[in-house]
């Protein structure tokens, strides 16, 4: 098995990018897995380690940078590759990547093959109408933890009117204008090392899903299946969290108590309130 091949997995947001993160390519023993790692937030982008940061800084987030390439493919070679067993390929996975400009995409594919000697693309769609509204939905969850306002400006809660508007008007990211990058993508890389995944299958057909990922990364694909079926990690939130959101943006004590709460304690309050999930394909 050739080692050497970046598959990299780059979205879209919201399509269960989470559950194959965590399920399929951090567990699978046939991948050494570069992240994106939940449970490794000490590092940045969420790497798997301080190396594999340091090797893919340059490739997929300084990409306006000019990159040293024999510095980094120095530490791909010298350091990473010879702690990596034969029968591994390199997988990553930022679901973020698949919302750039067209033209930091085609830089991004250009310095995969200068370092790894070859890439190949993982994008998994779905569609618009149910994507929106539980990407809202993930937002207004962080918004509410973190008290960051990337989305909502100073509000524990806003209806997805506005946060689309605030959304739009400070990161004019193409959201849906993945046809191009597919596009793109293919034009670059050929139309073999370019795989499109739907996330309507994945629903459908959770094991058929599973195993076509897999086939194309070059996996066993029923260890992936055994790995990933009847997981779903971060499901949304159910009707009883949103009244509750509401509730506190209603009132201005509330809000006030809300800002000032830890985030231990917004947790906390906010999965009190859990009740039935609602019935959705948005999750």
């Amino acid at each position: 098995m050739n080692n050497t091949p970046l598959h990299l997995h780059i979205g879209l947001q919201k399509t269960a990018s989470t559950t194959l993160q965590e399920t399929l390519f951090l567990r699978h023993p046939q991948i050494h897995y570069l992240g994106k790692a939940v449970k490794h937030k000490k590092i940045k982008k969420n790497c798997l380690d301080d190396i594999t940061y340091r090797i893919l800084k340059p490739i997929l987030w300084d990409v306006k940078k000019p990159m040293d390439t024999k510095e980094t493919l120095s530490l791909f070679q010298d350091t990473l590759l010879p702690t990596i067993s034969k029968d591994q390929v390199f997988v990553g996975s930022w679901e973020s990547l698949g919302c750039r400009p067209i033209k930091r995409q085609m830089e991004t594919l250009n310095r995969c093959k200068a370092i790894f000697g070859g890439c190949r693309i993982m994008i998994t769609l779905r569609n618009p109408l149910f994507l929106m509204p539980s990407l809202y939905l993930q937002n207004l969850h962080e918004d509410f933890l973190w008290q960051k306002h990337n989305w909502l400006d100073p509000q524990s809660y806003a209806e997805i009117e506005v946060w689309y508007k605030n959304r739009m008007s400070r990161f004019n990211n193409a959201l849906l204008k993945y046809s191009e990058c597919i596009k793109n993508t293919i034009n670059e890389l050929g139309r073999e090392n370019v795989g499109v995944f739907l996330y309507e299958e994945l629903q459908e057909n959770p094991k058929a899903y599973y195993q076509s990922i897999c086939e194309f990364i070059g996996i066993d694909s029923e260890i992936g299946v055994s790995l990933a079926l009847g997981k779903h990690l971060y499901p949304r939130l159910s009707d009883p969290q949103l009244s509750y959101m509401r509730k506190i943006q209603s009132s201005l004590l509330g809000r006030a108590l809300h800002s000032y709460s830890s985030i231990q304690r917004r947790r906390k309050a906010l999965e009190a309130r859990v009740g039935p999930l609602r019935k959705s394909r948005t999750n």
